[in-house]
């Protein structure tokens, strides 16, 4: 009996100090699975909406409950107005809890039927599950803030920014619940599990490297990111977020730090190096193959008319006049001046009759809202799609028309008049028309949307958390942490 009392007495001991270690080395890194998102930044003004009544704590502790509605914010003088109230930067919106008395009612609640019937705690909780099957923990029309007709989870800080003329409204939001509105236009829950679970680990850990690396003062990261898009819960999907779950926490980490997984929807075939688009060696960055053919714009060819892109260039401050030529290099014979060594386009040379303009090739992709910077260029003829045909009847009178598109037998892409490595001449017709041909959406940096799915779809049959190797061969040299 006294040698069972003393074991007992060891395991207290042992659970206790487990526990106390527990606290000290989980601690921080639970408190820390929050994410600050810059939702609007530097602007005169926000509206707005709680759905039910909210607290305003400003950065002295002050605290002022207000009621349900509509709210535009605005600077005045260096303070916030949030409606007719006049609030300190930094000042942070919550939604009200309910009082402890209600929930301790809604939390011991037994009908009558239970008193009668005798049912047990259990009994009563398999109930309330079976009634509340299919609906979510909490009401979202009721919790949630809405900021610009966007509703957000969580809380929301106000700054006063630009020497008091402009407002920064960040929310803060649980990293999981960022981690699944990002995800949501980024996967399909169509595709893989390993593939969807690539995809949520690069997110979770872009998002764990912002917080340690924050973008600003005031946010880690804002909601509008290259590549990246917090849509609040409007991008939500949840049968994306249920597979995103299974790697709740695991961030990516290279040489003991935080990494820095960017992610695009589609290379094109080959990934890019940090050293191509952001100008410095990353070494878990480096190009790499892409299994991305699947993608439906893997290649893409848009045709944009001489006259739009002078009337672009000169909205763009480029006031070069009427186009005469462009100089590029071909892509499978890139020359270094001009382009990447992935064959991206780094610099494109424009002539008008007024002056020259040089734009690098992401600043023209983004002009003329190419799907990348990986193109070629041509000058094309001016081929109708379709042809409009009269009709008319038996007396030779013109009654209708008709039109009957053009196709070219034996040609699947349009006739080039010219595809010259170097300069290219325009003449400088209203109808001259350019082709861009290119490959893939977006910057191409580390793990592509549609490449997590190729590799996931020719996964080994009974191969185990495949998530693992798609993230190893888009970011070689890192490896998973739990972070919380």
């Amino acid at each position: 009996m006294i040698k069972q009392a003393a074991d007992k007495l060891v395991l207290k001991y042992v659970f206790v100090f487990t526990l106390l270690l527990t606290c000290l080395f989980t601690g921080p890194v639970q408190a820390s699975s929050e994410i600050d998102v810059g939702l609007i930044v530097s602007q005169f003004s926000a509206e707005v909406i709680a759905p039910s009544a909210f607290v305003a704590t400003e950065p002295d502790g002050n605290q002022t409950t207000l009621e349900k509605g509509k709210y535009f914010i605005a600077a005045n003088s260096g303070k916030i107005m949030l409606g007719s109230h006049q609030l300190a930067s930094g000042t942070v919106l919550e939604m009200a809890k309910p009082k402890d008395k209600e929930e301790k009612t809604n939390k011991n609640a037994t009908t009558t039927s239970d008193k009668v019937s005798g049912k047990t705690a259990n009994q009563k909780q398999e109930r309330n599950k079976e009634q509340n099957k299919g609906q979510t923990s909490a009401d979202p029309s009721r919790h949630l803030f809405t900021v610009n007709r966007q509703e957000y989870r969580g809380a929301l800080k106000i700054y006063i920014t630009n020497e008091g003329k402009n407002l920064t409204v960040v929310n803060r939001v649980p990293l999981e619940y960022y981690v699944n509105s990002v995800l949501g236009p980024k996967s399909s829950p169509i595709w893989p599990d390993e593939a969807i679970k690539a995809q949520a680990v690069a997110v979770r850990s872009l998002a764990w490297y912002y917080k340690n690396n924050p973008e600003s003062g005031l946010f880690a990261v804002r909601a509008v990111e290259p590549e990246t898009f917090y849509g609040g819960i409007r991008t939500e999907n949840k049968n994306i977020t249920k597979v995103a779950a299974m790697t709740a926490g695991q961030v990516l980490y290279y040489n003991g730090r935080p990494a820095a997984a960017y992610t695009c929807e589609s290379s094109g075939g080959m990934t890019v190096s940090a050293a191509e688009v952001l100008q410095k060696d990353i070494p878990y960055l480096r190009a790499v193959q892409d299994y991305d053919t699947d993608c439906p714009s893997f290649t893409w060819e848009k045709k944009i008319q001489a006259a739009t892109i002078s009337r672009l260039l000169e909205q763009g401050g480029h006031k070069i006049g009427r186009l005469r030529g462009y100089r590029i290099s071909d892509s499978e014979k890139p020359a270094t001046k001009d382009r990447y060594p992935s064959g991206r386009v780094k610099i494109i040379y424009w002539q008008g009759d007024l002056g020259s303009v040089t734009l690098s090739g992401q600043e023209l992709a983004d002009m003329l809202a190419l799907s990348s910077n990986w193109f070629d260029v041509y000058l094309t003829d001016p081929v109708p799609q379709k042809l409009d045909v009269p009709i008319e009847n038996r007396y030779g009178i013109e009654i209708g028309k008709k039109q009957i598109p053009i196709t070219i037998k034996g040609r699947e892409k349009s006739t080039w008049q010219s595809a010259i490595p170097g300069y290219h001449f325009l003449e400088g017709t209203a109808d001259e028309t350019l082709l861009f041909k290119g490959k893939g959406i977006g910057r191409g940096l580390g793990l592509s949307k549609w490449g997590a799915k190729g590799m996931a779809d020719t996964a080994p049959e009974k191969a185990k958390d495949y998530y693992k190797t798609i993230l190893l061969h888009y970011y070689p040299g890192t490896y998973l942490v739990s972070a919380y």
